[in-house]
C-alpha cells in the first residue's frame, strides 16, 4: 500500500439522535390536523413542555 492508497472509505458523519421528547412533540404536532381549532392550544402547551424538557435533559449532558 502507498501514500496514496486509501483503505476504504472514511465514515461521514453520524446522524444525531434525537431526543424522545423532541420525538414524541413531533408526534403530537402530527395530530393537530385531526383536531377542532380550541383544541390547538392544549397541544401546543403540551409540545412547549416536551421542548423544554428534552433541552433541560441536553444541559445536564
Amino acid at each position: 500500500m502507498t501514500a496514496y492508497d486509501a483503505p476504504g472509505p472514511v465514515p461521514g458523519p453520524r446522524e444525531p439522535e434525537t431526543p424522545a421528547g423532541v420525538q414524541q412533540a413531533l408526534s403530537r404536532l402530527a395530530e393537530l390536523d385531526d383536531k377542532g381549532l380550541p383544541e390547538h392550544v392544549e397541544v401546543f402547551d403540551g409540545v412547549h413542555r416536551l421542548l423544554q424538557d428534552a433541552l433541560a435533559t441536553l444541559d445536564e449532558a
